[in-house]
């Protein structure tokens, strides 16, 4: 046994490395957790920015669009006068005038000469004619419209061409446009504008020419290749149009800077809190010494006692559910090896009488193999529902319902019992499909078990889900009042001791209380027993 003052230094020390571990903890976990707020935000606000930016730019390209195919269509062109330059010139301002993006629209012959050209200059629009010569062969097509875009100092500039297809004034209208104001810098993410070969069209900080200057080779790949969404936590894709993506990236210097300042403060604290420790280890050492020995000779022993138990449901739980999956298995391969059975001696009469012909043996091998590739696709369904989760993952109960189901087919089927789905209504929940999976499956397993032990004639098991309360009900008679404050409790069972553990309600129990913050309850109805898990509480993941 050790010594008061050995336990006095203990204690300092203690009280130190108490100190400094809660610190450091504390000031990691904010950082971690701001970290992950800043993250989160980007992610539920980039989708809403990233649509938005590609709703204005449709909109801004139709406008252009629009606005070309109406120039190039209009009555002047069509008139019995010749249009003259007059005229042209005050639609063109018109036009100019009442669209803020439009920066020139110019108007070629059928050969290709510029006629009239005016530009918008700072405001000012001045009118004339110019050198600029189309090549007309270039536009020569069915198209009514031919656009371009370029990308240069964050901003858009679009160019479209129409041709003037009357007899008698042909030509083309060229309309540009500079679009400014879609990528705003921002301090929360980066941006870069990129063509289907992944070359850099615009960006506000990033200065390279092409993205394998950037990301890595893989990234890049996956980056070409994702035409909207996350390819990573903070890289966000959005597809302008078949040439064209945008590629948000979330800032990290905001995040880093504020790590730094958090660690900095970590230091300072560590060092107040050791002056502030030892004092108080010295003076809490002797009263608490006497109440640390026996409380330490307590908790030992508590915590033995709980490990036993844990560890003996733990067991129980899991052998119980290996042997609900073998049994289920047998169940599902009664009719595959029935049938395979059957094929053998098929084959052995037809060795007998000389009938094995290459038809007949490839026959065989096909039917018997497939036999064996679904007695293999059980052993899959099995291991995979059963396999067990690391993480919580949102899931619809509806679709667990179905596979659950499907396992115990074989055991409806032979214990002629129909099931009744009902589906009202279905919403998502998060947690871990496979404990959800266990709760359903023992749910079952105990209904069928009831209507097999009570002979019920025309067994019937109904299913209803409405939003996140989901009922199963049996026509078994119900559960006896004596033992309905019972069978959630752990080890009670109603079965031979053979059959059962008891311990598969009190788990269902533990895992929607604890995991999915939920309720397990039962009731009887004038049909029989009713299982409900009700997860409608507010989620606290």
């Amino acid at each position: 046994m050790r010594s008061s003052s050995d336990f006095k230094f203990d204690l300092t020390f203690a009280f130190v490395i108490f100190a400094f571990v809660i610190i450091v903890i504390t000031t990691y976990t904010s950082i971690y957790m701001f970290t992950r707020l800043t993250t989160q935000e980007f992610e539920d606000k980039i989708k809403i920015l990233a649509e938005n930016i590609y709703l204005n730019y449709k909109a801004k390209e139709n406008i252009i669009k629009n606005t070309t195919l109406a120039l190039a269509k209009n009555d002047i062109f069509n008139s019995t006068f010749t249009p003259n330059d007059a005229i042209l010139k005050s639609v063109f301002k018109t036009m100019l005038y009442a669209n803020s993006d439009l920066i020139q629209i110019d108007y070629f012959n059928n050969y290709g000469k510029n006629i009239i050209s005016c530009k918008k200059i700072n405001g000012t629009i001045y009118c004339g004619s110019s050198d600029k010569f189309l090549k007309v062969e270039n536009f020569k097509s069915d198209k009514n419209i031919f656009f371009q875009e370029k990308f240069k100092n964050n901003a858009i500039e679009f160019i479209a061409f129409a041709p003037v297809k009357i007899e008698k004034f042909p030509g083309f209208i060229e309309v540009k446009a500079l679009i400014k104001g879609l990528f705003r810098n921002n301090n929360f993410y980066h941006f870069i504008i990129i063509d289907k070969n992944g070359n850099i069209l615009l960006s506000d900080v990033y200065k390279y020419k092409n993205l394998n200057d950037i990301f890595s080779y893989f990234l890049n790949k996956k980056i070409l290749k994702t035409n909207e969404g996350f390819v990573t936590e903070g890289i966000y894709i959005k597809k302008l149009n078949n040439k064209i993506k945008m590629i948000f990236i979330q800032n990290k210097n905001l995040i880093n800077k504020t790590n730094e300042i958090s660690k900095t403060l970590t230091v300072i604290m560590i060092i107040l809190s050791i002056f502030f420790a030892i004092p108080l280890g010295m003076f809490f050492s002797r009263p608490l010494y006497t109440f640390y020995q026996e409380l330490d000779r307590r908790v030992k022993e508590e915590i033995e006692k709980r490990q036993e138990k844990e560890q003996l449901l733990i067991a129980q739980s899991k052998l119980a559910a290996l042997g609900e999956m073998l049994g289920n298995i047998a169940h599902q391969w009664r009719h595959p090896l029935t049938r395979l059975s059957l094929l053998i001696q098929n084959f052995e009469l037809a060795a007998s009488k000389n009938r094995l012909t290459p038809e007949f043996i490839e026959k065989f091998k096909t039917q018997a193999n497939a036999q064996i590739q679904y007695m293999s696709q059980t052993i899959d369904d099995f291991t995979n529902f059963f396999k067990k989760d690391t993480k919580k993952v949102e899931f619809c109960p509806k679709e667990i319902i179905e596979e659950a189901l499907k396992l115990i087919e074989g055991r409806l089927k032979q214990n002629r019992v129909e099931v009744k789905l009902d589906f009202i209504k279905t919403e998502s929940i998060v947690g871990y499909k496979s404990e959800f999976s266990q709760v359903i499956l023992n749910i079952l397993n105990n209904a069928i078990d009831v209507l097999k032990e009570r002979d019920i004639k025309n067994r019937k098991i109904w299913i209803r889900i409405n939003g996140k309360k989901i009922e199963i009900e049996d026509n078994a008679g119900g559960i006896p009042e004596e033992i309905k404050d019972k069978i959630f409790e752990p080890y009670f069972t109603t079965k031979f001791q053979s059959q059962g553990t008891g311990i598969g309600l009190y788990m269902s129990k533990v895992i929607i209380n604890q995991h999915f913050n939920g309720e397990l309850y039962a009731y009887n109805s004038k049909n029989g027993a009713v299982f409900v898990i009700d997860l409608s509480k507010k989620s606290t993941f």
